[in-house]
């Protein structure tokens, strides 16, 4: 059987780089370093810190080998379509509260991929379960010493992990969790936390069985379980507020226990407080915000960062804007005493949006899952309006919302600039709002 050529193609050339000097192109191949295929970004870094390099090339129709010497700390100046080279390893569990398999119909493609990918987890923060890993794959996270992984543990039962998975080998994960911190390898966990299942005296083996773990798990979150319109599996329900309160005091107790001066180690996702009906706790909560785009302490953040600029916020703007904030319900609890002050500043009509997400449905309130057609569904623009803020975390890298419209395209329907916003920053930018300098 013939074997598949990475295909590490490159997507831009920074300009004056070793890469533009050598006269390489977007769309040129990558084939070898050094006499190596690489597999993904992480061969390419590692392999090119190196004095000299011999690289053979795909490029103006031909293999071309480029010899030569650097400063092993030198970048090449590429940047690659995908961070794999190799196809993916997808999942191979299925878990109970999956939220790829309760995606509703006609997103982009990618929304239906179960990503469980290693180097994704090295390389970006993704959570792998690790039941799909393999020797050799361990032996090269070892060899590379690809640390911090993110690791989805849920249940550290055995019998408990093979029913949340749905995979009789889903204890192979755990094991192979347990083999990595002691060779070495820091992990950062999760709990995905559904509520009668996996919870109450579950949830405190798992958090203790994690701690034994010793210090190389530098963190533990828990995160409420996601559930759409989608959903059929009878075990699976939406968290009430009752349990999202005892689950916050179950934490506290833990993290107190686990307390070492340095981190507490166990974290709760925002929106725990949020359906709990309780503030965000303090920066010092979250240490070193080890799980932010887990969602935990992306709010406190957002509301630290928008408490600096507040002071910095002018008298009034010109020309005047009239502008509508699109947001999920979470966002409507959130966002309104950041609105208020942006509407005192005179010239600035700024209307909250909140936008029900009908097209998931289910318990699904935060802002990054919004998407285009319940947007124009939901939405009757004034004739005035200039600017519509939509979440940034609604649209992904190639500038896509999960029903593969643009910002553009919600411009056109709506008759005015659309801007997506990931900071209290780029809120003030996207309004032109001058903010006052500071001595």
């Amino acid at each position: 059987m013939r074997v598949r050529e990475p295909l590490a193609v490159m997507a831009e050339i920074e300009p004056g780089s070793i890469a533009d000097q050598l006269g390489w192109q977007p769309g040129d191949r990558l084939l070898r370093i050094n006499g190596e295929p690489p597999r993904d970004l992480i061969d390419y870094q590692l392999w090119t810190a190196v004095e000299e390099l011999e690289l053979l090339v795909a490029t103006a129709g031909e293999e071309v080998v480029f010899e030569l010497e650097k400063d092993p700390d030198e970048d090449l100046g590429v940047r690659f379509e995908d961070a794999l080279f190799t196809p993916l390893r997808t999942c191979n569990n299925g878990c109970l509260f999956c939220f790829v398999v309760q995606a509703p119909p006609g997103l982009r493609p990618t929304v239906y991929v179960k990503d469980d990918d290693y180097r994704l987890s090295f390389l970006g923060g993704h959570f792998t379960t690790l039941t799909n890993l393999t020797e050799p794959h361990f032996e090269r996270i070892l060899n590379q010493h690809l640390s911090p992984l993110y690791v989805s543990v849920h249940a550290s039962d055995p019998a408990l992990r093979r029913v949340l998975l749905d995979n009789q080998k889903a204890n192979l994960g755990w094991d192979y969790l347990v083999r990595l911190v002691a060779a070495g390898i820091e992990c950062h966990t999760q709990i995905v936390l559904c509520p009668g299942v996996n919870d109450g005296p579950a949830l405190d083996q798992t958090i203790g069985d994690l701690a034994a773990l010793g210090e190389l798990i530098r963190s533990i979150g828990v995160v409420p379980v996601g559930l759409t319109r989608y959903q059929q599996h009878p075990l699976m329900r939406a968290m009430q507020a009752a349990e999202a309160h005892a689950t916050l005091a179950q934490i506290e107790t833990w993290r107190a226990r686990l307390d070492d001066g340095e981190l507490r180690r166990v974290y709760a996702a925002d929106e725990l407080f949020l359906m709990a009906g309780l503030p965000q706790p303090p920066a010092a909560y979250y240490d070193e915000f080890a799980q932010v785009e887990n969602g935990v302490g992306q709010t406190r953040l957002w509301d630290d960062a928008v408490a600096e600029l507040l002071p910095r916020l002018p008298r009034r703007v010109t020309p005047a804007q009239r502008a509508l904030w699109l947001t999920g319900g979470y966002g409507a609890q959130l966002l309104p005493p950041f609105v208020a002050a942006l509407r005192a500043v005179e010239g600035l009509t700024i209307d909250l949006h909140p936008i029900r997400n009908d097209l998931f449905g289910g318990n699904v309130e935060c802002s990054g899952l919004l998407c285009a057609q319940d947007i124009l569904a939901q939405t009757a623009p004034p004739g005035d309006l200039t600017t519509v803020l939509l979440p940034g975390r609604a649209v992904n890298e190639n500038g896509l919302l999960l029903d593969d419209l643009t910002p553009a395209d919600l411009a056109a329907r709506l008759g005015a600039a659309v801007r997506p916003c990931l900071t209290p920053q780029d809120v003030v930018t996207a309004l032109g709002v001058r903010l006052r300098t500071t001595r």
